[in-house]
């Protein structure tokens, strides 16, 4: 099995990964169904469940898109880009993306476009408020930040394009 993962091509895997998002939902369907707790909540299909939010994972699903652009398509899903509040969540956050190797980064809810070094996620909160985490290659062409591996936090260029997470209250 694992020789087939590895010589996947790229449609093969987004295939698969539509395929599990399609099986997640029809579980949380599932469950809602058999609990009848209103207290139950189902994420939009498409999107995963964690700790009581939903998650949208924009690789394998949508074309990637520029920091900006990635805002926008999760404010219209009454979300935003990615917030990360503790180290479970950044393990969460990093599990996903070590399961997709398509992931060269993912854009987060992290910004000093307001005010050159000034680093402020999405909610306004200082990028150090909720984690000691710091931007590296920050520069002033760089406003926008995305998260790779290893939980690391760089600078990038605004307009740059790549995946996205977004995430709201489920």
């Amino acid at each position: 099995m694992e020789q087939q993962t590895s010589g996947a091509s790229g449609r093969e895997l987004r295939e698969r990964l539509q395929q599990c998002h399609r099986e997640s939902h029809h579980l949380n369907l599932l469950l809602q169904e058999l609990t009848q707790d209103p207290r139950c909540s189902v994420c939009p299909e498409g999107w995963l469940w964690w700790r009581s939010h939903c998650y949208f994972f924009s690789v394998g699903v949508l074309e990637n898109r520029p920091w900006n652009q990635s805002a926008q398509y999760c404010r219209q899903h009454n979300s935003s880009l990615a917030v990360i509040k503790d180290s479970a969540e950044m393990d969460f956050l990093q599990g996903v993306m070590r399961k997709f190797p398509q992931f060269p980064f993912l854009w987060v809810g992290l910004t000093d476009g307001e005010q050159e070094e000034r680093w402020l996620w999405w909610d306004g909160a200082d990028v150090q408020q909720y984690m000691q985490l710091v931007v590296e290659w920050d520069a002033d062409h760089r406003d926008c930040a995305d998260l790779r591996g290893g939980g690391s936090l760089f600078a990038a260029d605004c307009e740059a394009y790549g995946p996205w997470a977004c995430k709201r209250q489920s």
